[in-house]
């Protein structure tokens, strides 16, 4: 007789899903900064440089570096060490130097999902019942 442990299915089973989990892993990795729950997380981060709008969306994008951002406990946010790469695909529009931007992992890389906008620039929010008009800029009459 031999020592040991006397396996049931259920344990069998698990061992089963445990391994194919590994070898699809292995096959296809997941982003450097963890497991995400579907394929992709969002932080907050503040850029460390200017982010320029892309040359071409497909083929020359623009990066900058940026630190994320963290709660603490009182609620505050606090700038964190950690940096990161940002790729910008979008060919109008840039971001400044020092700006809060929201980050997402997607198609693995980070990228800008919204960031905060200077109140006049072409790129922020339009009031409800504006934009799509017909009226032209004050400046272009």
């Amino acid at each position: 007789m031999t020592e040991g442990y006397v396996l049931g299915r259920r344990a069998l089973q698990q061992i089963d899903r445990t391994v194919r989990e590994v070898a699809r892993r292995m096959r296809n990795p997941v982003p450097q900064r963890g497991v995400y729950s579907h394929g992709y997380e969002r932080r907050w981060a503040v850029l460390g440089e200017d982010l320029l709008a892309a040359v071409d969306s497909f083929t020359d994008p623009s990066t900058a570096q940026a630190n994320f951002v963290a709660r603490k406990a009182n609620g505050d946010l606090e700038i964190l060490a950690e940096s990161v790469t940002l790729v910008n695909r979008f060919e109008e529009i840039s971001v400044d130097a020092g700006r809060l931007v929201g980050v997402e992992w997607m198609a693995g890389e980070w990228t800008i999902y919204k960031a905060d906008c200077p109140a006049m620039s072409a790129s922020a929010s339009v009031p409800a019942g504006g934009g799509g008009g017909s009226t032209p800029p004050a400046e272009s009459l």
